[in-house]
């Protein structure tokens, strides 16, 4: 019984895995704080390191030099001109490594608690990060089916820590071997034992696979059977009777295109369903009637551009043809300039370059003309027998 007593002792005396922070006594220069200051300031220190140290993770924080510490922190006093200055370090015992510090100046000791209550915080949370390793857990959900929400995390067979749901991101470990499991309606589910070193992260971000099962379709039309096609996620897998595989959180649809219905499947946890769709439609008949109408629609539309493309193209040759009735009309003119051109005496080189002139000026006319003439003979002529 007494060997029973001891043991329990020691449990509680040697938490599993506790880390011991010593905050040291602050230490100054002679006379220029007094000893109930530095006690003052060595427990703003420690209380400070019980905020940013919680006590359900393991750490254990005590003040003194007489303790197995883990880690140190020790604030250090001194005077600069007419303003006092302090110094907080933290280092690990072992290999008696630094962490970190911080360095403050103030007029009087309300201002410099004032400083170590703002940044001791951070100076402390470097142990956290020393002592725990990092898990960063990215799930990838390659199926455009499910969605992000429907996504479970657990570790270790919890899915919250201290009040925080697991999520996507990076979450703080104790070292040592942990359970993680990725949880989806629509994939299988993961499961991964994980080997969390301290100050290190691991990255989790492999591909969830899809989760399949087997699906029996059948399709009636007032109560008796009708043979229509099958979607699964819009794209035509095969038609009614059907049996196959398909993701669980798949789109699925039966009935001719135009005129689908939705199937609405329930797996409930099972890997097979069994189901009986009674069609609301007549889905070939529907998609008959939806053809019929298009082609109504469409030759409606034709017809409205025919009795519109058939004016404007005869419009548009006859102003062609007009158009090559004037070109010729200059032709003849730039012929009888030339006719006068060649014939004539001219006395002096002013009345050449005129007669040249008019010469130019209808054979530059008859081209411009035959040009816009038969492109618009062209054109209306395409319009009057294509469209």
């Amino acid at each position: 019984m007494a060997r029973g007593i001891f043991a329990l002792v020691l449990f509680f005396a040697f938490p599993t895995l506790a880390a011991h922070v010593a905050v040291l006594e602050t230490v100054s220069a002679a006379n220029i704080i007094t000893l109930e200051e530095k006690q003052y300031l060595t427990d703003v220190l420690r209380s400070e390191a019980v905020k940013a140290l919680p006590a359900e993770q393991n750490f254990i924080v005590e003040i003194g030099r007489n303790i197995s510490a883990d880690y140190v922190a020790q604030a250090h006093v001194g005077q600069f001109a007419n303003n006092l200055t302090i110094t907080v370090e933290l280092y690990e015992t072992a290999g008696n490594r630094l962490l970190g510090s911080f360095s403050s100046k103030a007029p009087n000791v309300e201002s410099l608690e004032t400083e170590v209550r703002q940044k001791s915080r951070d100076l402390f949370m470097q142990i956290t990060t020393s002592t725990f390793g990092t898990v960063n857990l990215q799930p990838s959900l390659p199926y455009k089916g499910g969605l992000e929400k429907d996504l479970v995390i657990k570790i270790d067979g919890k899915s919250d820590k201290d009040g925080r749901k697991y999520a996507r991101g990076s979450w703080k470990l104790t070292p040592g071997v942990h359970e993680v499991e990725f949880l989806h309606r629509c994939y299988e589910p993961q499961k991964f034992n994980v080997n969390v070193l301290s100050g290190k992260t691991i990255t989790l971000n492999g591909s969830m696979n899809v989760a399949m099962g087997k699906v029996s379709l059948r399709t009636l039309f007032n109560e008796n059977f009708r043979e229509v096609p099958v979607f699964v996620n819009d794209s035509l897998v095969g038609r009614t009777d059907y049996s196959g595989r398909i993701p669980i959180c798949s789109k699925i649809e039966v009935g001719e295109d135009g005129a689908r219905e939705k199937v609405e499947l329930d797996w409930k946890g099972k890997d097979k369903v069994k189901i009986i769709h009674v069609l609301r439609v007549d889905s070939l008949t529907a998609a008959k009637q939806i053809a019929a109408e298009d082609a109504s629609r469409a030759a409606s539309t034709t017809e409205k551009s025919f009795s519109i493309t058939k004016p404007i193209s005869i419009a548009m040759m006859a102003l062609g043809v007009a158009g090559v009735a004037i070109g010729i009309y200059e032709n003849s003119v730039g012929n009888d300039e030339r006719k006068k051109y060649d014939e004539a005496t001219f006395k002096n080189k002013r009345d050449f370059d005129k007669q040249w002139d008019k010469v130019e000026s209808a054979r530059t006319k008859r081209n411009v003309f035959y040009g816009v003439g038969f492109g618009m003979l062209g054109a209306g002529a395409v319009m009057f027998f294509v469209f």
